[in-house]
């Protein structure tokens, strides 16, 4: 059986968070350490702190992926007697490598936002601020009638076609295609020398821009032609949208001190500090785990009623009070741990057939069970 290298790893965790949706300047992916390591378990954590690195080691894990970045900041130095420097050499001398994923799993989809508002029983959650909207390209070929099938398939197989909640959507045109096979040339039809008039269909397939080169290598593969003509060319229009934080609606409207209450024991966190209309109903929800309050403005303006979201400052609770929205700190860990918990459980999905163990640990370097199947959103 080969062996499980941090690159695989890596990989198998773009998936989860792809890496293209971090927000700019996010240090994310492989901070510290080898891709070509092997690795036979894996720690998951909010923090990579000394504690989760002895953890690690303890374990007999080669790879700690935290939802924090260890190195925020270019370093000018690692020294031991520096917080993030002793947690870096710490890592270094136990031949234990760190990676983050971090805006990039708050804006996922079932990442930490999601985790969130459900958690706090939010439905019909939307994108609170769009972020990325994904490009598009489209792949146009021209292929023999009796290959259409064949052709369309294969693409559709490497992710062309896909529009909302349908697939292998494509549009095709009948027409003439003509061309001379040359000396040296095998064509599928025809003579060498000989023009050719054949019939042939145009097939029309859209694409995400990070996959149309997989979705032409798979159509040239499918394709009976020995020279595939086609074309491919980028489009205006966007697919779905993704970003930062969300929006939704409580099934039943909550008094302000009875959501407050809710927050509470939802996350575990008594000390959630509240601001804003307490004579009003709570039933539009915005959230964003970690340091939110500068979604302020979108919340306002998406309709929210309150706003939980994490490390809000004097300024920002004043600001809130006086543009009427209800604004609670719910605590930067107790917001962000249950989605990074479920981080925790994706990866342990995709690495089963690897057997490659996932655990998560708190900041202490603690093993915590990971968050409950009810608590995601997918």
């Amino acid at each position: 059986m080969s062996t499980v290298t941090i690159a695989t790893i890596l990989n198998k965790l773009d998936t989860i968070a792809p890496p293209h949706l971090a927000l700019e300047n996010d240090p994310v992916g492989l901070l510290v350490g080898d891709p070509a390591a092997p690795v036979a378990q894996v720690v998951v954590a909010l923090d990579a702190t000394r504690a989760v690195a002895e953890g690690a080691a303890a374990r007999g894990a080669s790879l700690v992926i935290a939802h924090h970045p260890l190195i925020y900041h270019p370093l000018k130095s690692v020294r031991e007697d520096d917080p993030i420097g002793a947690v870096v050499l710490a890592c270094a001398r136990a031949q234990i490598a760190v990676a983050a994923a971090h805006t990039n799993w708050d804006v996922a989809q079932g990442g930490i936002n999601d985790v969130l508002a459900s958690l706090l029983g939010l439905i019909e959650t939307r994108v609170l601020r769009v972020t990325h909207r994904e490009p598009l390209m489209k792949v146009a070929v021209f292929v023999p009638p009796d290959h259409r099938e064949r052709v369309l398939e294969a693409m559709a197989a490497e992710g062309a076609g896909a529009v909302g909640q349908y697939d292998r959507c494509a549009f095709t045109t009948p027409g003439m295609g003509t061309f001379r096979p040359l000396p040296g040339a095998q064509p599928y039809v025809g003579t060498i020398g000989q023009p050719e008039a054949v019939n042939e269909e145009r097939l029309e397939m859209i694409v995400p821009e990070p996959k149309w080169r997989v979705v032409v290598a798979a159509m040239k593969q499918a394709h009976p032609y020995e020279e595939v003509a086609y074309d491919v060319y980028p489009l205006v229009n966007t697919a779905k949208e993704e970003g930062i934080g969300r929006i939704g609606s409580l099934p039943h409207a909550l008094s302000a001190e009875a959501f407050h209450q809710q927050v509470k024991e939802t996350l575990g966190f008594p000390e959630v500090r509240m601001i804003g209309p307490r004579n009003r109903d709570v039933r539009t929800v915005a959230v964003c785990g970690g340091a939110g309050a500068f979604l302020m403005t979108d919340a306002l303006a998406a309709g929210a009623d309150a706003f939980v979201t994490a490390d809000v400052r004097h300024h920002e609770f004043v600001e809130a009070e006086a543009r009427g929205l209800l604004l609670l700190d719910a605590g930067h860990a107790a917001t962000e741990t249950p989605g990074t918990q479920e981080l925790a459980r994706r990866l342990a999905w995709a690495l089963a057939a690897d057997t490659v163990p996932v655990t998560f640990l708190t900041p202490d370097g603690q093993e915590a069970a990971a968050a409950p199947d009810e608590a995601t959103s997918q």
